[in-house]
């Protein structure tokens, strides 16, 4: 198991036939996933448990990739009432899947005589927590538009720079930018603004950390004609200037 694994960079991890048991992903950045024959959005603080035996297909998008992930298996006889495989989940109380998560990583290291049972028993509970979503939101979505969205976001965070605007985002799936704002809020939680911005801001943040381009190159990769309009953006979301958050990451390196 892994708790808050990191990964700077393209990040893909791809099993045809899966890793010969079974396999809960927690995402706790945007990533792309492979399911039904085709690639899904899978957002922050969702989740997927891969069935044993089945496809493992998963990858970062815009160089930052941050998930925890529990190999495990199971007796043939295991009663998996209540627990989905396959799909994607959006847990309906993430902190508390994590408490779980942290208290398992614990009880494996431990010397106690009865450490198997507890581990036996906190499975069961993470899986359940895990396959506990929320009901309506953020249940994956049946609208013919949904998975248009799903295909968009995706564009928007592998190539943020592509949409100077939600009109441009709008247009893309044909659509309005008003009605735009509706679907958009009504199936990822978050209105299509901030979620272009932020998707804007994480690739700056990619490229300041991991690249020697200059802030108004970086800018203009971002999608920004004015390069002062990216600095004041930028400082207002993440707190810092872009020369400041690269120095900064500079050091902890």
């Amino acid at each position: 198991m892994g708790i808050n694994i990191k990964h700077l960079g393209e990040f893909c991890i791809d099993r045809p036939n899966g890793s010969g048991d079974y396999l809960l992903i927690i995402f706790k950045t945007d990533a792309l996933l492979y399911l039904d024959g085709e690639e899904r959005m899978a957002p922050a603080d969702s989740a997927i448990i891969f069935g044993k035996g089945t496809k493992q297909y998963y990858r970062s998008i815009c160089g930052n990739y941050v998930n925890h992930f529990l190999h495990f298996d199971i007796d043939d006889d295991y009663d998996l009432a209540g627990i989905t495989t396959n799909s994607l989940l959006i847990p309906a109380s993430m902190a508390e899947t994590e408490d779980i998560l942290s208290v398992l990583s614990r009880e494996h290291f431990s010397a106690s005589p009865n450490k198997e049972r507890f581990i036996d028993i906190l499975m069961r509970f993470i899986l359940l927590k895990v396959c506990e979503t929320k009901a309506g939101l953020y249940s994956m979505p049946t609208s013919a538009n949904s998975e248009s969205l799903n295909m968009l976001r995706a564009e928007m965070y592998s190539n943020a720079g592509k949409f100077k605007s939600v009109a441009d985002m709008a247009e893309r799936i044909n659509v309005s930018p008003s009605y735009l704002h509706q679907l958009y809020k009504d199936q990822f939680g978050i209105s299509c603004y901030d979620d272009l911005l932020s998707a804007k801001i994480k690739t700056a943040q990619y490229y300041l950390g991991n690249s020697t381009l200059s802030v108004k190159e970086i800018s203009s990769i971002c999608g920004y004609d004015n390069s002062v309009c990216f600095m004041r953006r930028f400082k207002d979301r993440v707190g810092l200037t872009p020369s400041e958050y690269r120095k900064m990451v500079a050091l902890r390196t």
